[in-house]
């Protein structure tokens, strides 16, 4: 993995608090969004993507005899945000992903903004992929009713995946996170985190904002209501199709060991 920015080009003054920066490194999985390649159109008719390739929007990979997500409190159809393909995916420490299947996200059109909520999205996991289409549901034309009189994102665009380390300075915990150093060097610490609050850190949320794992990347539009959330982060997404929208996704540490989705906890931004 790459030396992160921030221990590249660290100011010569703090070069004492390096090791301290470096000892506190953080994989992570980031996401990289591939152009758009289609755009759904009023018919839902056409994917051009693989219904197992990892992907945002479009269609999502569904066996036969598989019941397409509702929204317990609604009853409608749930918008397919987005599924990565498990054997894909890079592996980190501390992060206890699947390492082959599909895992889905979804999300319900009537979603509380700033609410932690573990009901309005759904996440699905499927152990073993079946590449025959003859057993796999292609046609969601019955989505249409749903898809074109509510909100819905209709671009399709294909995901691959890197191993990536930074430092977050901004945790879940506090605002800013206290480092076990030397007396001596509490003073310059203090001097580092006023000197990287004064920074323009627009790179760097564009840079980690979409990820699996990681700490969430603390903006301005984020609430302190994410900071209330059991377990780790599993997935922070700023969706492309609308770049106001962020989602992020939680869970419990053995619920992820024991590929348990159901108790997600779920967090919509929209600025």
């Amino acid at each position: 993995m790459d030396t992160p920015p921030l221990l590249r080009d660290l100011p010569s003054q703090f070069e004492p608090l390096r090791p301290f920066l470096e000892s506190d490194l953080q994989p992570y999985i980031k996401i990289h969004v591939g152009e758009e390649v289609e755009w759904l159109n009023a018919a839902w008719d056409g994917d051009p993507l693989e219904p197992w390739q990892s992907k945002i929007g479009g269609y999502p990979y569904l066996p036969k005899e598989t019941d397409y997500p509702r929204d317990r409190e609604t009853g409608e159809m749930m918008m397919f945000l987005m599924q990565v393909n498990c054997a894909e995916l890079p592996i980190i420490d501390g992060l206890s992903l699947p390492r082959k299947g599909i895992l889905q996200f979804y999300s319900g059109l009537d979603v509380p903004m700033v609410q932690l909520s573990p009901e309005q999205h759904r996440i699905l996991y499927f152990s073993e992929i079946i590449q025959d289409r003859n057993n796999l549901i292609t046609d969601f034309s019955f989505l249409g009713e749903f898809a074109y009189q509510r909100e819905w994102y209709e671009g399709i665009y294909s995901l691959t995946f890197s191993a990536q380390q930074d430092v977050f300075c901004v945790t879940r915990d506090g605002y800013g996170k206290t480092f076990d150093i030397p007396e001596e060097l509490k003073t310059l610490c203090r001097e580092f985190n006023g000197w990287l609050n004064e920074q323009d850190d627009q790179e760097t949320i564009d840079r980690r904002i979409n990820k699996l794992g990681g700490e969430v990347e603390f903006h301005s539009y984020v609430s302190e209501t994410v900071g209330d959330a059991k377990g780790q982060l599993l997935l922070e997404l700023n969706h492309p199709y609308d770049i106001c929208d962020y989602f992020y996704f939680f869970i419990e540490d053995s619920d992820l060991a024991n590929l348990d989705f159901s108790k997600v906890e779920s967090y919509f931004m929209r600025t």
